[in-house]
């Protein structure tokens, strides 16, 4: 354990009493005998108490004059103005406590306090730093949360509870063809759902009410008040008075949570109902009046922090220089290099400096290397040439690494490998060219790179002084240089435009023809069709480029175009520029593409953003949110329209907000990133208004979890774990941070009191807890009585994050095209450094739990019906249901599994549902990075597909797999992958844009061509099939392997 983890320096957890010292301001230190879990308040009030004792007393003031002072475990000093905190709480690096009165403006500092206190960076840190880049973000920004309150205030009440209540509704109202055959069973379109209302005195009526389904909420209060007008025997004009009254005066909430349907859509249009639909499921809302929702919120309060004027001189005067424009250099790009420290070489040997120019990830021109020196004290103070200066795009960047070179032993053959990177851009974010001296501090190679320059990595010096430093050096000039501005862009655009123009037309009666035109046209469609990761030929480059106006009716066409501008040539950038200011707007995917690391270009990126702010409805954002996070990364500076639009719908959507956050948070212990993300968070956290304590509820809820499992796994005995677990649930302080949290999961699910009697200590390897909460929403017993979430200290939920995510893509793509998998993408949420929360899934066991009911003969794979016979023995009146339900449900996670390479299937980590479904779970290795044993692959198929498995789609008859079930079953699998074929390209856009993660096994775009690879992206649909159908009959045809690996599996658990 980290010495700093706990609740005190080299402590999991406070001992039961601590003796706290005091100092007074008038230089008295006075000891208080405190609880580990008492409240400043209480210390203060004992503290004045005891202080009468001692001398000087006289000369204090009233203790509420007073603020606590101490030295936390981060070596910071933190003042604490919320006095309801807990001693436990405080993170102190010894128990002192200094007693002062404020500096300042008290109001602000308490807010910074709980700005510090979320993030996990003191505001104080931001404030301090000279960076006028992070200066003039941090007040550029708070215009976007200043316009983001604006919207929410706009319509009062309502806009309010729209961000606090933001209807969860699909992108279309149209049904998908799966849901409108279920509304069909009704006859006429119609649903039935049903109402609660609650009297004063909590008695309840229920009201069913059958409607169309496109008939909006207000339409469905209004039917429930002439059920209920009927009940009372009311004249129709009466009732009608009653509608007219008393419809606009209600609004529905889902029982169970908080979500409201505020929005006058269709009900079909909302995801619960949906949802409902898809169950055969009636839908159980309860009816509130809107003053008792809207009285409920507060307004928000913005306050301008002091920092705001920081930095505006600077700029003022920078921008008021004389400059000169890159286009008016004529010489080279130059850059000296002069000198390394602190470079650690294994061995003594030659080291060399590389250097290269890139925009994205393409090279402007050919790298170059220093002369070699010796390890021990490297000095070359030699100057590198690269391209010309006005060749140098906007977004180009320098990136460097320090190189040895090694004797490989067996080959006798030189190895060169990069010992260290950075990058810098060459333009600053105010368009200054560099032409300073600068030290760089280099970042370590990420694991398995063998690149020797990491262009794809975050620019900037890493803050770790003791990591390689490479001293370099640009050429200075007489004048400031800076980067074009449009209008000087567009003439050169223009000229070098007109002059082409004029130079195709006189070539064209020779040279061109309607049958090369139409060939060429052909060939433009044919490599638009690529996906992303396909490789783009030279002479693929040129007809890109030759028909770029063409490519203006093809709009989706730009990710390609842009692959073949010469970024290196100034007039072909500028002509591509005029192109993207007529460019249509594309489709949100290809928007997203237009996001990953290979489109640096600001104006690209830019239109990227605009068409994802006309283009992407809030349900669809949240579907890619995770990735449009880590596209931050490869911003090129501070303030961009990326963070501005992710900033604004967060502080518009309270749900969106909520994940946002967490996205963010959960990175915060990465040097690289931790002051861009940081920035964005406290910009977030002053901009969201009430919701700031729910975060911080959330934040210290999960940080007293994670103080538990750490003491937990110091035990060694079960039965003393689950001891421990018990008595700390009952703490006050744990009752009182575990007390009516929104989950982050979900934050419209409240978790009421924690039900310590059900909770318990898991028996995986990292001792994760099950934990469960009472829901206490008034309607809970007719929803969900309780919450059960798991939380995870020591395994990295990244990757089962973005699993999940897809797999719930992939669900989405399904129900699209109208075909219901049943597939169960259940929550699960990164929140830190190996730490996470995953969602329960109600009424499941494991495979091996259900096997082993059987006796041994089923745990050791030697029954394939006990499967079956659960499955029977849960479903009688629903039988038929129930193996639809499975075979379904199979099919989706089949090729899901397939199409990801999802390894380590073994029967603990293949869940079944009481009604049928069966699902996945613990997704540790995807892309076809299986478990191997002894350096051997251990799984020999492509996915699982078990006799248990077909003897239930064939409903338990002998010889399954030549039943029509079967081959039935054959056909809905081959449905489910032909149609994730046609969405293959964002799948792995997905996928691209989580390469900047640093998950282990995303680490390259080799790691991607693996699913490439499954969906078959260079075969035509019937050779797809084809291929499919192979693998299909591999899974099944040696699935004894699998049943011998799941029999070892189960022998291990037991021995």
């Amino acid at each position: 354990m980290p010495p700093s983890s706990g609740e005190l320096w080299g402590h999991h957890l406070m001992p039961s009493q601590v003796l706290v010292d005091c100092l007074l301001p008038t230089g008295i230190i006075v000891p208080i005998q405190c609880n580990r879990d008492v409240t400043l308040e209480r210390i203060k009030g004992e503290l004045w108490s005891e202080a009468k004792k001692y001398p000087l007393y006289s000369k204090l003031l009233d203790p509420d004059s007073y603020i606590f002072v101490a030295i936390t475990q981060d070596a910071e000093r933190e003042e604490f103005y919320d006095e309801t905190r807990r001693l436990c709480d405080l993170r102190l690096f010894q128990p002192i406590l200094k007693v002062m009165e404020p500096i300042g403006n008290r109001e602000e500092k308490m807010l910074n306090y709980e700005i510090g206190m979320l993030i996990g960076i003191p505001v104080n840190e931001f404030n301090e730093t000279k960076d006028l880049e992070v200066m003039t973000f941090r007040r550029n920004v708070l215009n976007v949360c200043k316009e983001a309150i604006s919207v929410r205030e706009q319509d009062g009440a309502f806009s309010q509870a729209l961000y606090a209540y933001p209807p969860d509704i699909e992108s279309s109202q149209s049904l998908p063809p799966h849901l409108q055959q279920k509304v069909k069973k009704f006859g006429d379109d119609s649903v039935i759902i049903c109402v609660w209302v609650v009297s004063e005195d909590n008695n309840r009526s229920k009201y069913s009410v059958k409607l169309s389904h496109l008939k909006t909420p207000t339409d469905v209060i209004a039917e429930t008040i002439r059920r209920r007008s009927r009940l009372m025997s009311m004249t129709k004009e009466h009732t009608q008075m009653c509608i007219e009254e008393y419809s606009q005066a209600y609004v529905l909430k889902v029982c169970g949570c908080d979500q409201f349907l505020l929005q006058d859509c269709p009900i079909s249009q909302y995801r619960v109902i949906r949802d409902c639909l898809a169950d055969e499921k009636i839908p159980q809302l309860m009816l509130l009046t809107k003053d008792s929702v809207f009285n409920s919120l507060s307004a928000s309060q913005f306050t301008v922090p002091s920092y705001v004027q920081r930095g505006i001189q600077a700029l003022a005067e920078i921008n008021n220089q004389q400059i000169v424009y890159t286009s008016d250099i004529k010489t080279h790009l130059r850059i000296k290099i002069s000198c390394a420290s602190y470079v650690n070489v294994k061995e003594f040997g030659k080291i060399y400096v590389k250097a290269g120019i890139y925009h994205g990830t393409e090279p402007l021109c050919a790298a170059k290397n220093t002369h070699q020196e010796d390890s021990t004290n490297p000095r070359w103070d030699q100057w590198l040439e690269f391209l010309l200066i006005p060749d140098i795009p906007r977004s180009a960047r320098l990136c460097l690494s320090i190189c040895s070179v090694s004797l490989a032993k067996r080959r006798n053959k030189k190895v060169h490998y990069a010992l260290a990177w950075g990058n810098l851009q060459m333009f600053d974010f105010n368009s200054r060219l560099s032409s300073e001296k600068v030290s760089l501090h280099l970042w370590p190679m990420p694991q398995g790179m063998d690149d020797l320059l990491n262009p794809i990595g975050l620019p900037g010096s890493n803050p770790d002084k003791d990591c390689p430093c490479l001293e370099i050096e640009f050429d200075r000039f007489a004048h400031p240089v800076a980067y074009p501005p449009d209008s000087l862009l567009q003439q050169i655009g223009h000229i070098a435009l007109s002059k082409e123009n004029q130079h195709y037309h006189d070539q064209l009666s020779l040279t061109e023809s309607k049958e090369k035109e139409e060939r060429e046209l052909n060939l433009l469609d044919e490599i638009i069709s690529r996906d992303p990761l396909s490789d783009i030929l030279e002479q693929d480059k040129d007809i890109l480029w030759k028909r770029r106006e063409n490519c203006l009716t093809r709009p989706n066409s730009l990710p390609k175009l842009l692959l073949s501008v010469k970024w290196q040539e100034r007039k072909d950038v500028a002509q591509l520029y005029l192109l993207i200011d007529r460019w249509p707007v594309v489709e949100p995917e290809v928007g997203l593409e237009l996001l990953d690391c290979s489109f640096s270009d600001l104006k690209v990126r830019e239109f990227a953003v605009s068409c994802l702010d006309k283009g992407m409805t809030d349900y669809k954002l949240s579907q890619y949110l995770l990735q449009l996070v880590q596209a931050l990364k490869y911003e090129p500076y501070l303030e961009n329209p990326l963070t501005s639009f992710l900033l604004k719908r967060a502080l518009l959507n309270q749900r969106i907000g909520n994940f946002f956050f967490w996205h963010l948070k959960s990175e915060m212990h990465q040097t690289s990133i931790r002051l861009r993300f940081g920035l964005i968070l406290e910009a977030y956290s002053r901009g969201c208004g009430s919701h700031l304590k729910v975060l911080i509820k959330q934040v210290e809820s999960l940080d007293k979890l994670t103080k538990l499992t750490d003491m937990l796994k110091s035990e060694v005995k079960d039965d003393d774990q689950m001891k421990r677990l018990h008595e700390q649930l009952q703490q006050p302080d744990y009752q009182e941070a575990l007390h009516r949290v929104n989950s982050p999961l979900c934050c419209g699910h409240i978790l009421g009191d924690i039900k310590k009697d059900f909770c318990k200590v898991m028996p995986s390897k990292k001792r994760p807890l099950w934990l469960v909460w009472n829901n206490p929403d008034p309607m809970a017993d007719i929803a969900d009585p309780d919450f059960q979430i798991i939380f995870k200290n020591g395994d990295d939920l990244r990757q089962d994050m973005l699993t999940l995510q897809v797999i719930k893509l992939m669900d989405s793509i399904w129900k699209g095209e109208g075909l219901d998998l049943r597939m169960i993408p259940y929550g699960c949420m990164s929140t830190g450094k190996d730490v996470g929360l995953i969602e329960v899934v109600r009424n499941a066991k494991t495979i091996t739990s259900i096997q082993s009911r059987g006796g041994a003969r089923a745990a050791i794979q030697m029954d394939s019906s006990q499967l079956h016979r659960w499955i029977k023995e849960k479903n009688a009146d629903r039988y038929d249901q129930a193996i639809d339900t499975f075979t379904r449900s199979c099919a989706g996670y089949c090729v899901a599994t397939f199409v990801l390479g999802i390894g380590d299937r073994h029967p603990e980590n293949i869940m079944v549902t009481e009604s049928g479904q069966v699902f996945h779970i613990d997704f540790g290795h995807f892309l076809d990075h299986k478990k191997k044993k002894f350096g051997i692959n251990r799984e020999r198929v492509p996915f699982v597909l078990t006799e248990d498995f077909i003897r239930v789609i064939s409903k338990g008859v002998d010889q399954p797999a030549k039943q029509k079930e079967y081959v039935k079953f054959q056909e809905l699998c081959v449905s489910a992958y032909i149609i994730l074929r046609k969405h293959s390209h964002l799948i792995i856009t997905l996928f691209t844009l989580m390469l900047s993660c640093g998950i282990p096994e995303l680490q390259s775009l080799d790691d991607i061509g693996y699913v490439r690879k499954t969906l078959a992206v260079e075969k035509d649909e019937e050779a797809a099939i084809k291929y499919f159908i192979t693998q299909f009959r591999n899974a099944y045809g040696v699935s004894w392997t699998t049943k011998f690996d799941w029999m070892c599996h189960n022998l291990k658990q037991w021995l």
